[in-house]
């Protein structure tokens, strides 16, 4: 299989605002840095058609982090808690991100 060049963005909402994913291709699906986290504006997000909830995100999280692997030590049970664990820290990231840029925001 080829590697794909498409780079993956989703416009993900959150209780405290939007925020622009970005998957990090050169990155496994353990790694801490393996999702990047932006403010979405026009340069960045404005050809996204649209946004997805965070809580409908952790299904898309889940499959990205499969798809892209690293190193998952032991069996199939473990690997699968592993991710399970991954997905759910880089939600909590994505929530945790958008409520501190809302605080710092000059408009809240």
């Amino acid at each position: 299989m080829l590697p794909s060049r498409v780079e993956r963005r989703f416009l993900v909402t959150t209780d405290h605002g939007d925020v622009l994913v970005r998957v990090m291709d050169d990155r496994g699906g353990l790694d801490p840095e393996f999702l990047a986290l932006e403010i979405p504006d026009e340069a960045n997000a404005g050809d996204l058609d649209s946004a997805v909830p965070l809580r409908a995100f952790g299904a898309k999280i889940l499959e990205m982090i499969e798809m892209h692997g690293g190193d998952m030590p032991g069996g199939p049970a473990l690997q699968r808690m592993m991710i399970q664990e991954k997905a759910s820290s880089d939600l909590n990231r994505i929530e945790r991100w958008a409520r501190d840029r809302a605080t710092r925001s000059p408009e809240s």
